[in-house]
């Protein structure tokens, strides 16, 4: 359903996003992952038709957005990072203006009006002002906005926001239930939050795509090392991940070696000390830091 080919966009000097590659098909959710700064939201942008490339194309159900925008938004929702909706606004008014954008009138409007007030649980606010609604009730609006037409293609950056793990839960649940007949891409940098909800990840870092597939495939069955070591620069210097300042003196981390012996004499070196060495099964969170601190060094 949609398919990016060799997407790059620079803002002078700076590289937002580098020949990216990324497709969602119907019925998957894929999760988009990277730290702060990475180029998730550029790439959204470019997805949706908000940025135009610099270079490469993006296609929605085979229509390019670039070329061809009418038929590919036609299948796009989107719901934009904050989602910034018209504060003076009800929310039953900017649901007619949405689904009106996409031909729903009379009766077809109403009727899809009605059924994605029910499901995305906001039937009680409808006819409040959307100043006068919290951050879960405005995000949820926002979201019954991007699904009133029925798109094959749903774009969601940072959506969680504002939720409380209630609505969270229950907004999960509705974004399974929709990806039965879409295509779902979920940008995040919360990798809990991702894996919670999706069934394929992409992690891109200085825009670049730097893994790309299950989360089984994301975990790492192999040994590594948990230290405690002291000073605090010790840790950072052994290229820890995950590193706990457990007091004013001494760090916890974990390292990618299984070779102890090593690691005691480098902090031996470093004029460090070391008070725990355990061997330990590398965590999703560890090996994600760990995908990120080998993209880093790559560029």
């Amino acid at each position: 359903m949609l398919q990016t080919h060799s997407l790059h966009k620079s803002f002078g000097t700076t590289v937002a996003v580098e020949k990216l590659d990324l497709g969602v098909s119907v019925g998957e959710i894929r999760g988009l992952l990277g730290p702060n700064g990475a180029g998730k939201s550029t790439a959204i942008r470019m997805i949706c038709g908000v940025l135009a490339p610099n270079s490469g194309f993006v296609t929605i159900g085979g229509s390019n957005i670039s070329s061809t925008p009418k038929a590919a938004k036609q299948l796009l929702g989107y719901v934009p990072e904050g989602a910034p909706l018209p504060l003076e606004l009800l929310p039953i008014e900017y649901l007619k203006y949405s689904a009106s954008m996409y031909g729903l009138v009379g009766n077809d409007c109403l009727s899809a009006i009605g059924y994605w007030a029910e499901r995305c649980d906001i039937t009680t606010v409808i006819r409040k002002p959307i100043g006068a609604l919290s951050r879960g009730f405005r995000q949820r609006v926002a979201l019954a906005a991007a699904l009133v037409h029925g798109p094959k293609l749903i774009v969601l950056d940072e959506p969680s926001t504002g939720l409380d793990p209630a609505q969270n839960a229950s907004f999960r649940e509705l974004l399974k239930e929709v990806s039965k007949d879409a295509a779902v891409i979920y940008s995040s940098h919360h990798l809990a939050e991702v894996e919670a909800t999706c069934d394929v990840v992409s992690i891109i870092n200085h825009g670049k795509l730097i893994f790309d597939g299950s989360f089984q495939s994301l975990r790492s069955n192999e040994v590594a090392l948990l230290v405690e070591v002291s000073p605090h620069s010790i840790a950072e210097q052994l290229s820890g991940v995950l590193i706990d300042h457990i007091d004013d003196t001494w760090s916890r981390c974990t390292l990618n070696t299984t070779d102890g012996e090593k690691i005691v004499s480098q902090v031996a070196s470093l004029g460090g000390k070391i008070r725990l060495i355990h061997p330990t099964t590398e965590s999703l969170e560890s090996n994600y830091l760990r995908i990120i601190r080998e993209s880093e060094t790559i560029s």
